[in-house]
């Protein structure tokens, strides 16, 4: 199989479960990974003046990334030009595979806004990884909802990384949508703990207790939280490394603004994914901090970080999420100005070692090489899933 994957979120960028599963599952399988073509808005952006004209394809990281070229972008607004830009794109990808047009196409589509390079492509197979609520994001609008519905009675493989929003998808569609978690690297922080790695330099100059934060710093994460919790507690040290999401929303979050007023909190912004085992084995605790309001996504999250936290066996507190209830006993949950600083506080003063040991035993169990094992499985059983689907849809009929 030759697999096209389209993803929004760029190769190079913050690593995420597609980049995770996909450069794995690209050891076995030709995959050519894009963010789609160029758009006619984009012509003044210096990453469009800097492309090729007729664009090029890269091998990184075990795949061939897309590099789109500047010749017919994307112009939304006029049709038949539209139509043909995503046509000639669509052909590039095919192209690009040593294998030719022999062996079966399958598109590997992780977001509705992709629907028109489906039709363009004319895979063999569709797969919708569905990484997200998309509907509670900004940005949401009609026509991607009925893509996403087009997806979801089109593929023969869906799954998500929680069993709640797998529930939510089979709610729009009369499909089945499988399960596979995120996970983590664990492996690299097993070994750089073995190697005792000293603490990055911007880290060092940091006196403990250091309580740790690894994500996208975006206006769903409850920042006025963390603001209060290190105004009460002046010699906890909170240490927030990632990337800021959500231009003027999270400008505008009082909660961030007094983060950033605060001595005792720390924002180091992005690093890259192979030094971040660096920075939280040299924590003295771990936090997942979210806001769950009703319309949130936050509600089907299983944090990219939460295996990452249990491999380096420190203490975690985390905000109550559903998706990692059955981790109780290894983080402790709290709700509340004054159970999270509790619990903080119990967290800081743990001694017991056979915990760490089992976070550490956890966290072995969901590795992404356990995870790319289970979706090679399901892109094997790819023919079958497609008769099956379509036996269902006739039988419906």
């Amino acid at each position: 199989m030759n697999i096209v994957a389209l993803s929004p979120n760029d190769w190079d960028g913050q690593w995420v479960n597609r980049q995770q599963l996909l450069s794995r599952l690209a050891c076995k399988r030709p995959i050519l990974y894009s963010t789609g073509g160029w758009s006619i808005w984009d012509r003044h952006s210096p990453a469009y003046r800097a492309s090729s004209r007729l664009g090029r394809v890269e091998p990184k990281d075990n795949v061939l990334l897309d590099h789109p070229g500047r010749w017919l972008p994307r112009w939304p607004g006029l049709r038949m030009w539209d139509k043909a830009a995503i046509a000639r794109q669509a052909r590039r990808w095919r192209a690009a595979f040593a294998t030719g047009g022999n062996a079966p196409v399958v598109a590997y589509v992780c977001h509705p806004m992709f629907m028109p390079y489906v039709e363009a492509l004319r895979p063999d197979y569709l797969v919708y990884h569905c990484y997200d609520l998309f509907a509670h994001q900004p940005g949401w609008t009609d026509e991607l909802a009925v893509a996403e519905r087009q997806l979801l009675a089109r593929a023969d493989l869906i799954f998500s990384p929680t069993q709640m929003l797998s529930d939510y998808l089979m709610q729009q569609a009369p499909c089945q949508a499988l399960v596979l978690q995120n996970a983590a690297d664990v492996q690299v922080i097993f070994e750089a703990a073995h190697r005792k790695v000293a603490p990055p330099p911007d880290l060092a100059v940091i006196s403990s207790p250091r309580i740790g934060y690894v994500g996208s710093i975006h206006p769903q994460l409850d920042l006025a939280l963390v603001a209060e919790l290190s105004l009460r507690q002046p010699l906890w040290q909170f240490v927030l490394i990632g990337p800021e999401q959500g231009g003027a929303l999270l400008q505008a979050d009082a909660g961030y603004q007094a983060c950033r007023a605060r001595p005792n909190v720390h924002l180091l912004g992005e690093r890259h994914r192979h030094v971040v085992p660096d920075y939280l084995l040299h924590m003295d605790a771990n936090i997942m901090f979210y806001r769950l309001t009703p319309d949130s996504w936050t509600h089907v999250a299983y944090p990219l970080k939460l295996h990452e936290y249990l491999a380096c066996g420190r203490p975690v507190v985390s905000v109550n999420l559903r998706m990692i209830q059955q981790f109780a006993g290894l983080i402790d949950f709290a709700d509340g100005v004054d159970a999270w600083e509790k619990a903080l506080t119990k967290a800081l003063s743990e001694q017991d070692a056979s915990l760490r040991a089992q976070r550490r035993g956890v966290a072995a169990k969901n590795s992404w090489e356990t995870r790319t094992a289970v979706l090679d499985a399901w892109l094997t059983d790819l023919p079958l899933m497609r008769a099956q689907r379509l036996a269902t849809a006739s039988a419906r009929t």
